[in-house]
């Protein structure tokens, strides 16, 4: 771009038109060949849209100075991405490598959370693991505060290293029953800030404002492209997922995924079976819509962990996902909230191996297991 055109493209207004009639080709992403054509599903996808536009404009517009960081929330409860964790407060952070930072915090209850650094910006995809740190590895004082200096060179303790890849941070506070406890408090400040302040630069706003379209369309995209495949191969099944496919995506390397794709008929239920699972921080099992959001976790048991199911006498764990409550006999039922189809994932959280090559599924009558 020429030295003045980007001044002629924010005065003129051409920047906001560019960002508007990309925005707008986006809505084709709902009219994609293998996207359901009922009413419901089109609504779910234009309404996810606008939830990725907003974590993709905070990601790209309003947290993202690296030299004065703040920590924001790209999922939460009204914006969810790639079978986002109903037990997970997530939390991310742009930095830059160049520079050192701190996080300061107070440990609170929640029983594990990670900070993960990450390379590769500006999109859900093709993003790799620098660092890591978790709460079983961080020091805490007495009254459980604690720092984590992040930085290319050593420190002796509460480290996360950085190197010349690091771009962004990725947080997940896992709770047992987030009801009942309360989630560590973190903030982050950049050590050694080249400028003065984090005004807007007129001459990023461009490469802001479609950087946050690219996100928005990678993540749809990416989203999209998974379902297709668990559609054609892995439909109602939970086989343990190729792990270095989800970490690229963001996944934490101490968790190991099961993601596939549900689908039952008005009178069917699925069956999930856990056996053998090993010595872990945490376990849990979620559904999603037909776009990979959770489904609505605030009032509604679509989600089941280590510290909330009903185990057998042997340990097993038989989860029901059933369009109605089957009653008592079935404690593990997982509400579809009327949806037919959607997202699946299982997780198993700080085990160090033994865990199943698969979690065993059927599709039943729901009759059958109601009676």
């Amino acid at each position: 771009m020429a030295a003045n055109e980007w001044e002629e493209r924010v005065l003129d207004g051409r920047v906001w038109d560019a960002f508007c009639d990309r925005l707008r080709d986006a809505g084709a992403f709902v009219e994609r060949e293998g996207v359901p054509r009922d009413l419901e599903t089109r609504a779910l996808g234009y309404r996810f849209l606008t939830r990725i536009l907003r974590a993709g404009l905070e990601r790209n517009v309003d947290y993202a100075d690296p030299q004065y960081p703040a920590f924001y929330r790209v999922a939460d409860e009204t914006k969810k991405i790639l079978n986002d964790n109903p037990d997970n407060l997530y939390q991310t952070c742009e930095i830059d490598s160049r520079f050192d930072y701190r996080i300061s915090g107070s440990r609170g209850t929640v029983g594990w959370f990670s900070i993960g650094a990450k390379g590769g910006a500006g999109t859900i995809a093709g993003m790799t693991s620098t660092g890591e740190i978790d709460s079983s590895q961080i020091r805490f004082d007495a009254e459980g505060r604690f720092e984590v200096m992040l930085s290319q060179s050593p420190r002796a303790e509460n480290w996360l290293p950085l190197t010349d890849a690091s771009t962004n941070l990725v947080v997940r506070q896992t709770f047992g029953d987030r009801t009942k406890e309360k989630p560590a408090e973190l903030t982050i400040e950049c050590l050694n800030p080249e400028r003065s302040n984090n005004n807007l630069d007129p001459r990023t706003l461009e490469d802001r404002l479609q950087g946050t379209l690219h996100y928005l369309e990678s993540t749809v995209e990416l989203g999209l492209k998974w379902t297709r495949g668990y559609k054609e191969s892995t439909l109602n099944q939970l086989p343990m997922h190729d792990q270095s496919i989800l970490r690229a995506a963001g996944g934490d390397p101490t968790i190991c995924y099961y993601q596939s794709h549900w689908a039952l008929g008005p009178e069917e239920a699925l069956c999930v079976t856990i056996e053998d699972l090993p010595e872990c921080a945490t376990w849990n099992f979620q559904l999603s819509d037909f776009w990979m959001e959770s489904l609505e976790h605030r009032f509604f048991e679509i989600s089941v962990n280590k510290f909330t199911a009903r185990r057998e006498e042997d340990g097993t764990i038989r989860i029901l996902v059933a369009h109605a409550d089957p009653g008592p006999t079935h404690p593990n039922w997982l509400n579809t909230l009327g949806y037919r189809e959607g997202g699946m994932l299982g997780r198993i959280v700080g085990a160090t191996g033994g865990w199943p090559q698969q979690w065993r599924t059927e599709v039943v009558s729901f009759a059958d297991v109601a009676s």
